[in-house]
């Protein structure tokens, strides 16, 4: 019988849930001496989804966890749902990323890795399930809940910036109690082109086929911060902004945690 969750990780899609997972999986089996040879399709038995009914693959729910006879071991999983009762309770980590990025890798992932998506990156934009209208959603539902005293909020530019501190806070948050040496280790065992080597060799649990040769097709693809400016046109940056300018608390908790889109002075 697979136990409650004990604590969350949320985040929008294309957040860098997968890098998140991938470092906390690492730091896990160290930890708790697992003694996993870990990649990035089973990873999901030990951080298992908890998205929604029909949101994931069923190998990657709450039902795959491997874990219930290990009460020692946290039961954390990871999801995308917008802020709703079940995150009243446990411990959370808020994980948040400029809505730019967020856009331009879930577009490249809904187009070249899953390929649900056959327009351009502007049609992308306005999609009414993946695109603009749904990170400002999201965003505004958890604008309430960033600051509540079971929830901790770190960005992914804060993240790739200075990855050792956040990441320390990230997994006392989720009740894993770590050494520096190890926290670092499992920091350099996710390296981006560690990532990208070990997706070559396992996959990700995508049930449809992609190029692996394909660097934009990887679920691993570039992990840069600000990379948006090289990929959305003047017009739908605009078509963002103003989204979230009409949503007082989306584009609050963007000011709250610096991450608003800033375009670049003529």
């Amino acid at each position: 019988m697979t136990p409650p969750v004990g604590a969350y990780l949320c985040s929008y899609p294309k957040s860098g849930r997968t890098w998140m997972r991938f470092a906390l999986a690492n730091l896990i089996n160290e930890v708790y001496g697992l003694d996993l040879d870990l990649d990035m399709e089973n990873m999901f038995g030990l951080i298992p989804n908890d998205d929604g009914r029909g949101q994931t693959q069923p190998w990657k729910t709450l039902d795959a966890y491997r874990f219930s006879d290990r009460t020692e071991v946290p039961f954390i999983a990871m999801s995308h749902l917008p802020w709703e009762e079940r995150f009243a309770g446990p411990p959370i980590v808020l994980l948040i990323r400029t809505p730019a990025d967020s856009l331009v890798s879930r577009f490249y992932h809904m187009s070249r890795h899953d390929g649900q998506f056959k327009g351009d990156i502007d049609q992308f934009a306005h999609d009414p399930q993946f695109g603009v209208e749904s990170l400002v959603e999201y965003f505004a539902s958890w604008d309430a809940h960033a600051e509540d005293e079971n929830v901790l909020t770190v960005t992914y530019e804060q993240l790739r910036a200075e990855p050792l501190e956040p990441f320390s806070r990230v997994v006392g948050q989720l009740g894993i109690r770590a050494s520096r040496e190890q926290l670092e280790r499992a920091l350099r065992l996710s390296s981006v082109d560690r990532m990208r080597e070990v997706e070559r060799k396992s996959g990700v649990g995508q049930p449809t086929p992609y190029d692996l040769n394909d660097p934009q097709a990887m679920r691993v693809r570039k992990a840069r911060v600000g990379g948006w400016r090289d990929e959305l046109s003047p017009i739908t940056v605009d078509y963002l902004l103003d989204a979230f300018n009409q949503s007082q608390a989306a584009m609050a908790l963007l000011e709250r945690y610096s991450i608003v889109p800033q375009l670049d002075a003529a």
